[in-house]
């Protein structure tokens, strides 16, 4: 069983970093991978809190990247359960939020089949960040990261 696990969780893993490596699947990401998109987005953050740092009002900044990760996770997990079984209540609940307030970055709930699931958390899972660390405008005052640096990403050889 230990041996198992072991070789699940190494192969999401390599998964994880393969599919990382791949353009994001947003229109306005022009061609980025996720792990630039990441590395981006933590230079950002350690560039707005060494500035905020230094404000005696101010703490500093908190880490989006890492505090999105626990919800991101959670909610692509749920939204590829609920692609794969339409029927359920949680399958309602995404359904009820896209007719109420719908997303143009989110993916839309659709019936998948088992091999596509991985795909369905993948796009979850990368949009959901993008619109946490790019769209929303969820860091207040001085601690928004502002746009993504497309520049030098894609000068740095993409």
């Amino acid at each position: 069983m230990l041996i198992v696990t072991f070789v699940v969780a190494i192969t999401f893993a390599v998964w994880i970093y393969f599919r990382g490596s791949q353009p994001i699947d947003v229109p306005e990401a022009r061609g980025i991978t996720f792990w630039q998109f990441i590395k981006e987005r933590w230079e950002a953050y350690r560039t707005v809190d060494a500035k905020i740092s230094v404000l005696p009002q101010y703490l500093g900044c908190h880490n989006d990247i890492i505090r999105l990760l626990p919800s991101t996770l959670r909610g692509a997990f749920n939204f590829a359960y609920a692609s794969f079984n339409t029927d359920s209540k949680l399958a309602e609940a995404f359904r009820y939020w896209e007719v109420t307030a719908p997303d143009p970055i989110l993916p839309t709930l659709k019936q998948k089949n088992i091999v596509e699931i991985p795909d369905v958390f993948w796009s979850y899972f990368e949009r959901a960040y993008w619109r946490g660390l790019v769209t929303l405008d969820n860091l207040a005052g001085e601690c928004q990261l502002g746009p993504v640096d497309f520049d030098a990403i894609l000068e740095g050889g993409a």
